[in-house]
């Protein structure tokens, strides 16, 4: 007789994280006028401020730690194939 395996797939939601992010940065496009770039070109952090720009940027996290995490708080599975 054969031994039969059966691929599961786990999805395990934590009670919290503890951790830091370390870096992590925006991108994105976005149009501007000849006005706009020549303020953007004098001074780009107040700029991103005063066009209120800065959350039409994508997040994204760079690095990051993760100290410590919680305990399980419930397992959700799925089977993706049935050996049987």
């Amino acid at each position: 007789m054969q031994n039969k395996t059966i691929k599961v797939k786990f999805d395990i939601p934590l009670e919290y994280l503890i951790g830091h992010l370390r870096y992590g940065h925006r991108e994105g496009i976005i149009e501007l006028t000849k006005e706009e770039f020549e303020k953007l070109k004098r001074n780009p952090i107040n700029f991103i401020y005063d066009y209120d720009i800065l959350y039409n940027l994508e997040l994204i996290v760079d690095d990051y730690c993760i100290d410590d995490c919680g305990p399980i708080l419930e397992v959700n599975y799925e089977v993706i194939n049935n050996a049987e």
